[in-house]
C-alpha cells in the first residue's frame, strides 16, 4: 500500500463523519473548505487571517486531501537528500517527535522513506503532538492499515504550544532522536510570542545528537524565526536551503478514487525553506 492508498482509507472515514443531508451537499461543503484553506494559507502573516479551527470535520478532510500527501512526500525527499537523516533512519530503534504533526504529514513522510528503503528490522515510536485532539482519530489505525514490515507505535498527545499547562508535564518526547516541524511555525506566526516558551523548553532540552527538521513556506519571517531559535540554543546547522519541491510521480491520482473526480489535484509543488539542525 502506498501513501495515497492509505490516505484514501483515512479520507473514507473522514468523509463519513461529515454530517450533511445529501452527498451533493457534503461535497459542496468540502469544496468550500478547500477554498477556505487555500485562502487562509495564502495570508498567514496578514492581520485579517484566521487561526484555523480543525475541530471542524470538513476542514480536517480538506487538509488531508489537499496537503498531507504532498507534505509527506517532501519530507521523504529531504530524508533521501541528507546523509545525516539517512543514517538516523538506519537505527534499529528510533523515536520521533512530530511537533504540530496532527495532520499526519510528518509520520507519513517518515513511513514512506522507510518502506521505500525496504526497512524491516526497526522499532519506530512516533509521538504526534497537536492542539486538536480529533486528529488522533485520523491516524490511530495507521499501523494496522498500512501494515509496515517493522514495528510501529504511533502515540498521539494533545498539546497547545501557547499554553504551558498542556506541555510542561511531557518529558519522554525530549529523548527523541528526531524532531519534525513541518509547516508548523507559519501556523503559529500570529501567536509567535506565546509559542516561544515551548520552543525554548524543547530546543534547550533535546538530547545530545538529536536532529530536527524544519520545513515551511519560503518566507523570511518563518525561516528567520527558526534560525534565531536554533542559534539561541546553540544548535549546529547541518543543512540550510530554500527552493521548490515537487510531488513525486509514484503517487497515483487514481488511488484517490472518486475524490479526485470531485475535488481535483491535491497540492503538487511548493516553494519551501528547510533546515536540519543538531543538538551538540
Amino acid at each position: 500500500m502506498n501513501l495515497m492508498q492509505l490516505i484514501k482509507l483515512v479520507l473514507d472515514d473522514a468523509y463519513a463523519a461529515i454530517k450533511a443531508p445529501t452527498e451533493a451537499n457534503k461535497d459542496a461543503q468540502i469544496k468550500k473548505g478547500l477554498e477556505y484553506l487555500t485562502s487562509e494559507y495564502g495570508k498567514l502573516v496578514s492581520p485579517t487571517s484566521a487561526i484555523i479551527d480543525y475541530r471542524d470535520e470538513v476542514k480536517r478532510f480538506a487538509y488531508i486531501y489537499k496537503y498531507t500527501v504532498a507534505h509527506a512526500d517532501y519530507l521523504m525527499q529531504l530524508i533521501q537528500r541528507s546523509d545525516e537523516l539517512r543514517k538516523l533512519m538506519g537505527k534499529k530503534s528510533l523515536e520521533v517527535a512530530c511537533l504540530g504533526g496532527g495532520h499526519g504529514s510528518d509520520l507519513l513522510g517518515i513511513l514512506k522513506y522507510l518502506i521505500t528503503e525496504g526497512t524491516s528490522d526497526l522499532s519506530l515510536k512516533c509521538y504526534i503532538f497537536d492542539k486538536e485532539r480529533a486528529w488522533g482519530d485520523s491516524w490511530s489505525d495507521v499501523a494496522s492499515q498500512l501494515k509496515p514490515p517493522f514495528q510501529l507505535y504511533p502515540v498521539f498527545q494533545q498539546m497547545d504550544v501557547a499554553d504551558k499547562s498542556t506541555w510542561r508535564s511531557y518529558r519522554k518526547f525530549l529523548r527523541a532522536d528526531f524532531f519534525t516541524l513541518i509547516y508548523f511555525l507559519s501556523e503559529l506566526w500570529k501567536i509567535k510570542t506565546q509559542s516561544e516558551p515551548f520552543f525554548d523548553h524543547c530546543l534547550s532540552q533535546m538530547k545530545s545528537g538529536a536532529l530536527m527538521l524544519f520545513v515551511d513556506n519560503n518566507d523570511s519571517r518563518f525561516r528567520d524565526w527558526f534560525d534565531q531559535m536554533a542559534k539561541k540554543h546553540g544548535l549546529d546547522v547541518v543543512k540550510s536551503d530554500e527552493g521548490w519541491l515537487a510531488f513525486s510521480n509514484d503517487e497515483e491520482k487514481n488511488d484517490l478514487g472518486e475524490y479526485f473526480g470531485k475535488f481535483g489535484w491535491p497540492k503538487r509543488k511548493s516553494d519551501v525553506a528547510w533546515r536540519i539542525v543538531r543538538r551538540p
